[in-house]
């Protein structure tokens, strides 16, 4: 059954015969009760069958009757109209040979034995004789004219018998005689009806929410269909089949059957996937509600406490003037309205309390901490709250002056150890250069003097950038901003290095944009910055790849780009790399001090720029960003 469980064919097999065998269990259920009811499993149908008989009986009596009574013109009246006021008719005296032919060839088909005697016995017509055993036999009088019948003398009786010999004319004789022979296999059969049905309906809850190509549950645009809204339409239908009609019909029944189990499959789905109280319907109006009430919320908050609360209590007045309007008492107005009057007031007076606070803290979160929040006619805890803010305040104020403080002296720590550097270095470097000029026989020690040349000039260029690096940082560094062709300045730049990337087997490629942007910034600083991403391209650029150098003007922006491909894999973030020391090899076997991308951050930031930068995968991208400057 796994393999079927998803499979749509045999949903809709099962489901078929799920309706069927409801059908056939109701209809053999129905059965069983009336038999039972019946006593037909006590005495063999011996009660029901003669209930029926006799029915059968009186209604072809009355059938004959009814015939009698409108082929003599009202002449022969039936036992039942013999109270009843008709015309006066004389007794009949028609040709009772040609009324009996006439009777016979009406009922010929009839399920009993018909026959019409007269008083004294004399039989004067039939349908048919009977000559199988009687199994029940009625008969009532009839009266020959009004007058006989308002006098209750009878004229004739008339006999309906249900013979062995008519019996099988009757269809509902033979149902019920069938159903009462085949009593006990209507309780096998309703047994094996009822395993039909378990077994369909199970498998009908079991493959709900499972359909070929899905994995797990999948809802249907059919199973998200509320399972509230399937309530409310079994109780609709049920409403409108509820009459005496209506409630046994069998298609009614069957209606009422498939929504049942359409309602259960849909519940069975939802509840698998756990969406039953969710994707109600109820739950949607409630969601709904609840986005009314929010945005309802954000709307009154986006006016101001003091006008709200005035609202509110002017509201609050309208709505008690109402209440009292009915109940005219000069008095009691009187008092009512100067009590929700002061009641207004401290509202009013709570608003401008907590306007107050409200003010100190959005200064304290825009970060300004030099505002106090005024405590003037301020009582109890709004008070107290002024004063907590106000602590605050000035607790986040000590806390930024101690981290400016930190930060200026490690600025002048880095710059002094510079300056100490630089004197004992400069020494180093004099004499490295006076023994180069020296003329020494042994190979060694010229090798001992060019590997001092080589570090002592590293060390003179850490010394440089670490002061540069404090500088940009400090802003210590003095900014002339001017006007600034970018296009005309990268053009110089790629010119400047072209050599350089060139002997480095890069290959420069320039996009410049066709707007000619120009910027604010110092002519020296940027071209600073731009010499330290050119630096690094040439030492961290995989040979053979290009540079690219671009320009682009966007809504008031400038973009200055600077991409290449990596020679050494970028396993760490792009705000990694603008750190002191971080160098883009991690073996750190290239020159280089790791301060460039720092310089270069701090320059771009002095001349009101943004320092942007990027990495993916080993694409290495920096971008500046400058607002456009127009004449």
């Amino acid at each position: 059954m796994r393999k079927w469980i998803d499979r749509a064919w045999a949903k809709v097999t099962a489901f078929c015969l799920l309706i069927v065998f409801s059908v056939l269990l109701l209809l053999g259920g129905a059965l069983i009760v009336y038999l039972g009811a019946n006593n037909v499993y006590l005495d063999g149908g011996q009660q029901l069958r003669a209930g029926l008989f006799s029915d059968v009986c009186y209604d072809e009596l009355h059938s004959a009757e009814d015939y009698l009574w409108a082929q003599t013109g009202g002449a022969i009246v039936p036992a039942y109209l013999a109270g009843e006021q008709a015309a006066s008719v004389e007794p009949w005296d028609g040709d009772t040979e040609l009324l009996g032919k006439s009777f016979a060839q009406r009922f010929i088909d009839s399920s009993c034995s018909l026959r019409l005697y007269t008083m004294e016995a004399e039989l004067l017509f039939s349908n048919y004789l009977s000559t199988d055993g009687s199994l029940c036999a009625v008969e009532e009088p009839l009266y020959a004219g009004v007058e006989a019948a308002k006098e209750g003398t009878p004229s004739y009786v008339l006999r309906a018998e249900l013979t062995t010999q008519y019996r099988s004319n009757n269809f509902d004789v033979r149902v019920i005689d069938t159903a009462i022979r085949c009593r006990y296999g209507v309780a096998a059969l309703e047994l094996l009806f009822l395993a039909g049905w378990v077994f369909f309906l199970s498998f009908t809850l079991a493959s709900a929410g499972h359909w070929q190509g899905h994995e797990g549950i999948h809802l249907t645009w059919f199973d998200r269909i509320p399972v509230d809204l399937w309530l409310f339409l079994l109780f609709f239908y049920y409403a409108v089949t509820d009459s005496p009609y209506n409630r046994y019909n069998v298609f009614s029944i069957a209606g009422g059957v498939v929504l049942l189990y359409l309602f259960l499959t849909v519940f069975s789905a939802q509840c698998k996937a756990g969406t039953v109280i969710r994707g109600s319907a109820v739950a949607w109006l409630l969601r709904l509600l609840w986005r009314a009430l929010r945005w309802l919320g954000r709307v009154l908050s986006s006016i101001p406490l003091v006008w709200r609360t005035t609202l509110g209590v002017t509201a609050m007045l309208l709505l008690d003037l109402l209440c009292v309007l009915n109940y005219w008492d000069s008095e009691f107005l009187i008092i009512m309205l100067l009590f929700n009057l002061l009641m207004g007031l401290f509202l009013i007076y709570i608003a401008i309390g907590l306007r107050k606070l409200q003010k100190g803290g959005h200064e304290l979160a825009a970060g300004n901490y030099d505002n106090r929040v005024d405590t003037r006619f301020l009582i109890g805890d709004f008070r107290r709250h002024a004063e907590d803010l106000n602590a605050v305040q000035q607790g986040m104020r000590r806390a930024v002056e101690e981290q400016l403080k930190s930060e200026r002296m490690k600025t002048e720590l880095i710059t002094n150890v510079s300056h100490d550097i630089k004197t004992p270095l400069t020494s180093i470097v004099n004499y490295v250069d006076l023994l180069k000029k020296e003329e020494i026989d042994n190979p060694a020690a010229e090798e001992y003097i060019a590997v001092l040349d080589r570090q002592s000039s590293r060390l003179r260029k850490l010394t440089e950038d670490l002061v540069e690096a404090s500088k940009a940082a400090s802003g210590a560094i003095p900014v002339a901003l001017a006007d600034t062709d970018v296009n005309v300045f990268l053009s110089q730049v790629a010119g400047e290095y072209r050599q350089r990337l060139a002997d480095n087997g890069i290959e420069p490629v320039l996009t410049l944009d066709e707007t000619s942007p120009h910027i604010r910034a110092d002519g020296k600083l940027l071209w600073r910055v731009l010499d330290n991403l050119m630096s690094n391209v040439c030492k961290y650029a995989m040979p053979g790849t290009r540079v690219y150098l671009s320009s682009e003007a966007l809504r008031g922006r400038v973009l200055i780009t600077v991409k290449n491909v990596s020679r050494y894999p970028l396993n760490i973030s792009a705000d990694e790399l603008t750190e002191r020391f971080v160098r883009g090899d991690a073996s750190r076997s290239t020159d280089g001090s790791g301060l460039g991308l720092s310089i270069a951050t701090g320059l771009t930031r002095l001349q009101q720029g943004d320092f942007l930068l990027s990495v993916d995968g080993d694409l290495f991208k920096a971008q500046l960003d400058f607002a456009a400057y127009i004449e």
